[in-house]
């Protein structure tokens, strides 16, 4: 990346490559056009091939949309937060956007929306956030699957950031892809109702036979994130690794969403939203205050990992 102070318009070609069945898969054809300022990154959003990569794949990665002192800043509001969950290990934090002012930061961040736009466009609303955290020898897996089963977001357009708040990679169980799977549309999928180690919420698995050799690890530094299309066949293996894995996803849509029963963010834009309920910004400095607030908040569940 470009020295501190000289931030000028780049690209920088990436030449790693994973080569499966004969075939290469380019796991970022290019890193948007970036630089560190300090403590934080400025971008102007992603490169022409990106977006190319995104509408053939399915997905892109790695985007880099914070430094690293800002997602350990990220991650150690997080961590406090479990901390005053109390005992046992939460898996699954949802919609902390709409209650604490860090997780707001987060979702309104420049370099994030600069990134979302080159997919969505420039009115860009957050329908939902939800974090998963794999501690450390963790056996919950989540099964190959479509995020679009219960969502919608097929419907309008729509795209899923994950953020990694630490290193994801193999090892601690990093979400995997299968480039191109969204092409095929919504797919059948079965319901696994036995299954203790299984993180899906309503124990969905795509009916589907997954090559393993086709599958992509989307493997992300501190700060980096992958856009994934809802209808991308996606899953993530159990951590086996003496680390956590923790991934902060965002849900980005229109104000062409069907989806009415949930408070919408605008981060973006001024686009028509009569007639959507539109969320404001966190209104509890508190943290405990806001605390409370975001225990007694419950909304339909509509997605997982």
């Amino acid at each position: 990346m470009p020295a501190a102070g000289n931030c000028q318009a780049v690209s920088v070609l990436l030449s790693r490559a994973r080569c499966y069945n004969a075939r290469v898969f380019l796991t970022a054809s290019f890193w948007p056009i970036a630089c560190e300022e300090g403590a934080r990154v400025v971008t102007a959003g992603l490169a022409r091939q990106q977006i190319e990569q995104y509408e053939r794949d399915g997905v892109v990665f790695p985007v880099r949309v914070f430094s690293a002192a800002e997602a350990e800043r990220f991650r150690a509001a997080l961590d406090s937060l479990s901390e005053r969950c109390g005992a046992g290990a939460i898996k699954r934090f949802d919609n902390l956007h709409l209650f604490f002012d860090w997780a707001y930061r987060l979702v309104t961040h420049g370099a994030l929306l600069d990134a979302v736009e080159g997919v969505l466009g420039p009115d860009i609303l957050v329908e939902a956030t939800v974090v998963f955290h794999k501690p450390p020898r963790d056996a919950s897996y989540v099964s190959w699957h479509q995020d679009s089963l219960y969502s919608g977001w097929h419907l309008t357009p729509s795209t899923s950031a994950w953020i990694a708040l630490t290193p994801s990679r193999r090892a601690n169980g990093c979400m995997r892809v299968v480039p191109g799977s969204h092409s095929r549309g919504l797919l059948e999928h079965q319901i696994i109702r036995d299954d203790p180690n299984l993180l899906n919420r309503r124990g969905e698995r795509v009916e589907m036979n997954v090559e393993e050799a086709e599958a992509v690890d989307v493997v992300l530094r501190p700060g980096e994130m992958s856009l994934h299309h809802s209808n991308i066949v996606h899953g993530s293996n159990p951590n086996t690794s003496d680390e956590p894995r923790v991934g902060f996803i965002v849900r980005f849509v229109t104000n062409r969403t069907a989806n009415r029963d949930r408070p919408m963010l605008r981060v973006r834009g001024r686009a028509d939203c009569s007639h959507l309920t539109l969320a404001k910004p966190p209104a509890h400095a508190d943290p405990q205050t806001a605390f409370n607030a975001w225990r007694a908040f419950k909304l339909p569940k509509l997605s997982d990992e």
